[in-house]
């Protein structure tokens, strides 16, 4: 993270490049599974980081097994992830139809948190706050909140991965409520079996040590909402998926025996 883009203590900061790079190489050798970018910086507006200079955090990375991750939120970030070829985008609230085919070519996914919107729209009558409370408040986060979901609909029409999770533990909404992301993917033009694939299967694609689908035991009982809650948690932990990497449209359906 760009030093001076959030208060002190929470992450490794950066004042250059070289330092970008130490840091999050020291990440790994204590031990982390994968490296987590900040490519919102202290100027929303401007990336702490150019292409350039987060590629090569994903080539050291890589070369060491690990994958990268970014948090991005504007416009400018987002197209410095997709340019730098990361494993995967985190949030990606703001994004344009070039970016996202950009994504898509280069295997970037995006991990959805659109129930963070959702629940900074409930705030007008819980805080008082004028980030939420005030008429212009709550008209930014209607215009960011359609904005999002522009950006899922570009990012699935070009084909990027989606996943999806609920920002728990750093932002606004919880583990618990991932069915709310399953909704609002749909509302974002996903058909219902893609926001399922989203909140389960599909986040486990963004790790390359997920346990292969083929060592499931066939008929194993298993909970749609209670999976994608476990696994969107995993996901922002840092916990390895061990979810099914096939999509339904995968399967034979002839060859399926329906149980009655």
């Amino acid at each position: 993270m760009k030093a001076g883009t959030l208060p002190g203590g929470f992450s490794a900061e950066a004042d250059d490049s070289d330092e970008l790079l130490r840091l999050s190489m020291g990440q790994l050798d204590d031990g982390a599974d994968f490296v987590k970018l900040y490519l919102d910086g202290p100027d929303p507006d401007t990336p702490p980081w150019t292409a350039d200079e987060v590629r090569a955090v994903v080539e050291a990375a890589h070369a060491r097994g690990a994958r990268v991750t970014a948090h991005a939120g504007r416009f400018e970030g987002t197209r410095v992830c997709a340019d730098a070829g990361v494993d995967c985008v985190e949030h990606g609230f703001e994004t344009v139809a070039e970016t996202a085919m950009v994504m898509a070519k280069a295997g970037v996914a995006l991990v959805t948190t659109m129930t963070v919107l959702r629940s900074w729209a409930t705030f007008e009558r819980t805080t008082t706050l004028d980030r939420f409370h005030s008429a212009d408040g709550r008209k930014r986060v209607m215009e960011r909140t359609e904005v999002a979901r522009q950006s899922v609909r570009l990012a699935h029409k070009a084909g990027v991965l989606i996943a999806a999770g609920t920002d728990f533990g750093g932002g606004s909404a919880r583990a618990n409520q991932m069915a709310w992301e399953v909704e609002a993917l749909v509302e974002c033009g996903l058909e219902p079996w893609e926001a399922l694939a989203a909140v389960t299967w599909r986040g486990g694609r963004c790790w390359a040590n997920q346990e292969p689908a083929s060592s499931r035991k066939a008929g194993r009982p298993t909970s749609s909402l209670s999976t994608a809650t476990h696994s969107a948690t995993r996901l922002h932990s840092g916990e390895s998926g061990r979810l099914p990497d096939r999509d339904p449209c995968d399967v034979d359906i002839d060859a399926v025996e329906v149980e009655n």
